[in-house]
C-alpha cells in the first residue's frame, strides 16, 4: 500500500517537475525560471526534511505506540506543534532580517525581480513550507497504525492542487507575487482535513496538559541534528546553483536545473521504496524486531542498485528525444552533463537506501554530521573548478566526491544498526 500511494506521489511529480517546465520557460523567459528556481530551491529544501522537527516524532511516536505509551504519544504531537510554531517565529524573524539589511537580488545574483517582489516571494515561501508542517504532524498517526499510505495520498492530492494552482497562475499570467501566496492555500486545507481524518485512528486534541518538557529536551536534540540535512541540501540546491549562476550565467542554470529535475525525478522511483519501508522501520526497531529490518535493508539496498543502473542508461539512450519533447528544443541535451548526473544517481542510491535505515530510528545524528562534511568539501571542490574555467559538466562530478564519502559512513552504521554484513546483502 506504501509503494502504490508513493507512485501516485510519482504522477503528481510528474506534473510538478516535468510538465511545469516548459510552461515555465514558454510564459516566463528563463531570467525571470531562473529567479524563481534560485529563490524556491533555498526554502524547499525545509521542506525536504521538515527541518527534522516532524520526521523525529513521527519514528518516535510509531516506536512508543507499539509498546503501548500512549501518555507520551499525546505529548510528542503536542510538542511537535510548539516546536513547529517556536521555529515559524525564529525563522520568519530571521527571513524577514535578511531581507531588509541585505539586497536579495545581489546576493542571489537575481535578474528580473525586484528586490521587493523577491523578498516577498521568499518569505511566502517560507510560510508555505510550515503549513505543510502543520499538515505533517498527524502523519505520525498514519504511519503508526500502518495506514502511512492514507497520509501519502492525503498529502500528494495538495501537491497537486499546488500544481494546478501554479499552471493556471502561469497560463494567465498572475504575478509571482500573487502565485507565492496562492499556492499556500491548498496546505492550509490539507492541514485542517489531517486533523478531523486522523481521529478515526487515534484520539487526540491539542491541550497544554500534554506539554512535556523533559520530553521536549530529548526529542530536541535529534530534532536540530536533523536540521544537517536541510543545511546539506542547501549546500546542494543552492549552493551549486548559485555557483553555477555565478559563473556561466543564466541560460547554464536553465540547463543545469533542468537536467537535474529530470535525474531528480527520476530518482524518485527509487526514493519511493525507501519511503515506503520508511514507517516500518520504525515500527519493527520498536518493536525490536531485527530480523525484519535486516530483510528490508537486504531489499531495498539491491532493487536501488539495480534501478539506478536502469534508470541511468535509460536516461542517456532516451535523453535527448526526452528534452527535445519536454522543452520544445527550447535547450539543448548535454550528454556530459547528464553522464555526470546518472554517475551521482548511482553513488547517492547507495547511502539513501541505508540512511532510511538509520533516519527511521532516529540514529541520525552522526549521519547528519558527515553529510555536512561531504557537502561541504564538495561545494568548495566545484567553485575551485569553476573559477578555474573548467566545463559544466565537471562541476556536477563533484558532487560525486561528496556522495562517496557519506555512501561509506552511511552504508557501514545501516548494515551495524540490522545487525547484517555487507557480504550478505548481495548473495
Amino acid at each position: 500500500k506504501n509503494i502504490t500511494a508513493n507512485m501516485f506521489g510519482v504522477g503528481v511529480q510528474l506534473l510538478n517537475q516535468i510538465i511545469l517546465v516548459p510552461f515555465y520557460i514558454l510564459f516566463w523567459g528563463n531570467e525571470l525560471y531562473s529567479d524563481w528556481i534560485v529563490i524556491s530551491a533555498l526554502t524547499t529544501i525545509f521542506a525536504m526534511s521538515d527541518v527534522g522537527l516532524n520526521n523525529v516524532i513521527q519514528n518516535r511516536f510509531s516506536i512508543k505506540l507499539s509498546e503501548g505509551n500512549y501518555k507520551e504519544c499525546n505529548s510528542l504531537l503536542t510538542n511537535n506543534y510548539i516546536l513547529v510554531a517556536i521555529t515559524l517565529l525564529l525563522t520568519l524573524l530571521g527571513c524577514a532580517l535578511f531581507v531588509s539589511v541585505w539586497d536579495i537580488t545581489e546576493v542571489m545574483s537575481l535578474h528580473l525581480l525586484t528586490r521587493a517582489q523577491a523578498g516577498f516571494v521568499f518569505i511566502m515561501l517560507i510560510v508555505k513550507v510550515f503549513i505543510g508542517m502543520c499538515s505533517g504532524i498527524e502523519n505520525a498517526i498514519y504511519r503508526a497504525t500502518h495506514n502511512a499510505s492514507i497520509s501519502v495520498y492525503m498529502d500528494q492530492i495538495g501537491n497537486l492542487a499546488v500544481a494546478i494552482t501554479t499552471l493556471i497562475c502561469i497560463i494567465i499570467k498572475v504575478p509571482v507575487t500573487i502565485l507565492s501566496v496562492l499556492i499556500c492555500i491548498p496546505q492550509l486545507i490539507l492541514c485542517f482535513i489531517k486533523h478531523v481524518h486522523s481521529k478515526r485512528y487515534y484520539k487526540y486534541s491539542l491541550s497544554s496538559k500534554y506539554v512535556d518538557l523533559t520530553l521536549f529536551r530529548t526529542i530536541l536534540l535529534p530534532s536540530l541534528s536533523f536540521m544537517a540535512f536541510p543545511l546539506g541540501n542547501t549546500i546542494i540546491l543552492q549552493g551549486y546553483t548559485l555557483v553555477v549562476n555565478s559563473f556561466f550565467g543564466a541560460d547554464s542554470v536553465v540547463l543545469y536545473n533542468t537536467t537535474r529535475t529530470l535525474c531528480n525525478f527520476i530518482k524518485t522511483f527509487i526514493g519511493t521504496l525507501q519511503s515506503a519501508v520508511w514507517p516500518e522501520y520504525s515500527i519493527a526497531y520498536g518493536n525490536k524486531n531485527f530480523c525484519l529490518m535486516r530483510s528490508l535493508h537486504r531489499k531495498i539496498l539491491r532493487i536501488s542498485v539495480l534501478l539506478s543502473s536502469i534508470i541511468g542508461i535509460g536516461l542517456l539512450l532516451l535523453g535527448p528525444i526526452v528534452f527535445d519533447i519536454w522543452t520544445r528544443g527550447a535547450i539543448c541535451f548535454s550528454y556530459s552533463l547528464m553522464s555526470s548526473y546518472v554517475l551521482v544517481l548511482f553513488v547517492e542510491s547507495l547511502w539513501t537506501s541505508s540512511s532510511v535505515t538509520l533516519m527511521a530510528t532516529n540514529n541520525h545524528t552522526k549521519l547528519g554530521l558527515v553529510y555536512i562534511f561531504s557537502t561541504s568539501i564538495g561545494i568548495f571542490i566545484a567553485f575551485i573548478v569553476a573559477r578555474e574555467g573548467m566545463p559544466l559538466w565537471s562541476i556536477v562530478l563533484t558532487l560525486v566526491v561528496s556522495h562517496c564519502i557519506i555512501a561509506t559512513y552511511s552504508i557501514k552504521a545501516g548494515l551495524k544498526l540490522t545487525n547484517d554484513s555487507l557480504k550478505k546483502i548481495f548473495v
